[in-house]
This record gives structure tokens, sequence and C-alpha cells, in this order.
């Protein structure tokens, strides 16, 4: 008997599995519900921390966590405690080291050089922390690189008529036209400082200078204790009484003037502060890198660059300086006596850096020695230090110079052991 070639379809009405599309449109509902089950869920937890069941606090956050002072000064740590509905939020504030840093409520006072750490606590004993770390002074960081450094006597820029030279204006040395007031010993080139490094904002004070000497154990004559031959600093008296003076126990600044530039400060006198906190004195291409603030090619290294006028330093204001009126032009109307004023005095003398008075005030002590030849041009290119003559540099101009001698490329020179009315000082860290 044959068998049929009839085929017979069966279907399994209980086990059919439906088709993808189905499957997509049975799910789509529950997909849905997640994110809702989820912000639900995270609602829970807000609330949770938000809302502490027995009233106890749960977090403390500061604001901010690390803390750079100088001495003298304030500043307020905001603090946040969770959750908002805590019963007793209180904190209490303790300091690690009070002789460096105390704390009254949140508001910290930095005492004296060194670190502390300040800490909030709840009254269920949960903690958090704001480290402090007190300076001296205030410094701003100075990046390591290349500039011109020194005055262009303009020899690399051709006469009319003469072909363009291969050397490039604000790159190559003296491709720009002289500087005027420049003087022979300013001889500029490309110099490259390898490390970064921070320098006082504002000259040292009469204020800050007392401190160091009575803590030193300097007497009368202003020489160390263990070296009275090494004189660093001199009383001031006379029409030029804006320093500091012996009062038969200590050193202190003369009445109104605890802000100002300390003066009759010897070179050893600026040397001994500067290691004493912990530095020292700059090197002048150091010194310059920081006063140009990022003018290369220029006179000045705030304002323009070009121009130094009456309210934008301290010096000698009958003397102005203008380089598209030939440098140095005067100003007969103005009335003058020379002196110094507190640091900070004139809001325009600020530079990209954030340094103040660069340019007038007091002259500044720097590192290198100086026999008065034209010695720089010799030294080399890359982190120059002359190390040869008998005096020290100086730089930036004072309140007794015309505008002219307080140009960023400007260098004078003074015996070590010598101490003036208008010379002070700042300190480098690297």
């Amino acid at each position: 008997m044959k068998k049929s070639n009839t085929r017979v379809q069966v279907k399994n009405t209980h086990h059919d599995t439906p088709r993808p599309s189905r499957l997509k449109n049975r799910c789509r509902p529950f997909i849905l519900l997640c994110p809702l089950f989820a912000l639900i869920l995270s609602s829970g937890c807000k609330k949770d921390r938000d809302n502490a069941v027995d009233g106890s606090v749960t977090e403390i956050t500061l604001n901010p966590t690390e803390l750079l002072l100088v001495e003298g000064e304030m500043q307020k740590i905001e603090a946040t405690v969770l959750p908002d509905n805590a019963v007793d939020k209180s904190l209490t504030w303790t300091s690690s080291a009070p002789e460096i840093a105390i704390v009254d409520a949140g508001t910290v006072t930095a005492v004296a050089k060194g670190s502390a750490v300040i800490t909030a606590t709840s009254v269920n004993n949960l903690t958090n922390t704001c480290t402090v770390r007190v300076e001296l002074f205030a410094t701003v960081p100075i990046p390591a690189g290349s500039f011109l450094m020194g005055s262009s006597n303009g020899s690399a820029v051709p006469a009319p008529g003469v072909a363009p030279s291969a050397a490039v204006p604000g790159i190559d040395p003296n491709a720009t036209p002289a500087e005027p007031g420049r003087e022979l010993y300013e001889t500029q080139r490309r110099v490259t400082l390898t490390e970064n490094y921070r320098i006082s904002t504002h000259e040292i004070t009469n204020m800050q200078y007392a401190k160091f000497l009575n803590e030193m154990g300097v007497g009368a004559s202003g020489a160390k204790a263990d070296d009275e031959i090494l004189v660093l600093v001199r009383e001031s008296s006379g029409s030029s009484n804006w320093g500091m003076r012996w009062t038969t126990v200590r050193w202190e600044p003369v009445p109104g003037y605890e802000n100002h530039p300390a003066i009759f400060v010897t070179w050893h006198g600026a040397k001994a502060y500067a290691e004493w906190a912990g530095g020292d004195l700059p090197t002048e291409a150091q010194w310059e890198r920081a006063a140009r603030g990022g003018i290369e090619n220029m006179p000045f290294g705030i304002g323009t660059g070009w121009v130094l006028t009456n309210d934008m330093a301290n010096f000698t204001q009958t003397h102005p300086y203008d380089f598209n009126r030939g440098g140095e032009y005067t100003v007969p109307s103005e009335q003058w006596s020379p002196h110094t004023l507190p640091i900070g005095s004139y809001s325009g003398s600020v530079n990209s850096y954030g340094l103040y008075d660069m340019h007038g005030n007091v002259s500044e002590w720097c590192l290198d020695l100086w026999d008065g030849s034209n010695n720089y041009a010799g030294l080399p290119e890359t982190d120059p230090l002359c190390m040869e003559g008998d005096y020290r540099t100086v730089r930036g101009g004072s309140a007794f110079y015309a505008a002219s001698k307080c140009r960023s490329a400007c260098r004078h020179r003074c015996p070590p052991e010598t101490a003036f009315d208008d010379v002070g000082f700042r300190v480098i860290f690297k």
C-alpha cells in the first residue's frame, strides 16, 4: 500500500513562540518604568541623606580644604553640615598648631610661618579638615623659559633704503629701534631660565624685616650676634627716617612706616633675611624676567610697556618717560620730594604676573656680583649668574631716580656693605 504524500500541519496553540516585534511590545511598559523606579530610589537615597532619622549629623564638607595665607592674614572656611534636618549642626573648631594658625568659628588667622591642620568636629564626632600653610609674605609664580634680556641698541634694524635683515623683531636681539636712555652694559640677548620660581609680590617691608632682626638677636650695632663685623641694617634718621630704629631692647619700624619697603639694609642683610625665610635673592635674570611681566623688548613691564608716568609708579615725578618722545622728558610744574611709599600704593604698578613696584619706590638688591664693566655679555645664556667683581647689582630704580633709570633693563651697582635710604629687596623661592 502506497503511503500518502499529503502532509498534515499540526499547530501547537499552547506553545506558540511570539514574533520578536510582539516580544518588544510586551516588554516596553517595563522598560518605560525603569527610569521611574530609579528616580524613586534615588529620591529615597537623597531623602535619607538630607533627613536623618535620628537627627544626627551624617556629613561635613569644608571649602576650601587647603589654604595658603600670609602672616596676619585672615580667611573664613565655609562649612556645610548635612542632613538639613540635623538636630544640632554646631561645630567645634580646633587647630593642630595654634602657634602657626588659630581658628575661631571657622575664621583662620595666620600667626607664623609653618603648617597647621584645622579640624571641624560635629556633636556626634564626625570630622573634616583643612590644611593651612602660612608664609611670611605673598609670592607669585614665574615660569621657566626664554626671554629677551637687556635693551635693544638697534644694531639689527636695517637703515632706510637697505634690504630687511634676517633678524626678527621681538625674537632676535637688537632687532627693534634702540631703547632711549639705555646704557652700554645693558647688552640684549636671549636668556633661558630652566626652573620655575616664586618671587615676593611686594618688596620686603620694615615690619617684616624688624621681626627677622629681633628673632635673630640682632642688637643696636645692626650686626648678627655671632658676627659683629657683618652689618645687616642701619638705623634710619634725619630727612630719610622711613626705615627702622633700635629702641634699647628691639628693632621697630619708624611709626607710620611699617608697611613701607625695608631700607638701610645692606646686601648682606638682604641675603640673610632671604635665607632665613627659606629662599634667596633673585639673580639679575630672574629679577628682570619677573619685572617684564611677559612684556619683552619694551622699557617697562606695566601698562603699554612704552611709558612710565606719575600715576604708575613712585619715581622722580618731574622726569617721566615715553619711548615715542625719545625717552625721558621734563614736567617742570611737578613738585616732588623723593620718599618711599607703602608697598602697592600704585594700582597701575602691578604687572601681568601680579608683582607690584618693580619700577621705582626702592631699588632692589640682586644676587649677582658686578665689576662695573659690560660683563653680562660674556655670561652663559642659560641661568646666568655673575660671580666676579666687588659690587652687587641693584635693579628697578627708586623714588630718587628719573623714570629712565627705572626701566626693566637698567642696572646699577653698590658695595654690599653699604646701606641706603632707597634700596630694598625681594625674595625668591625655587
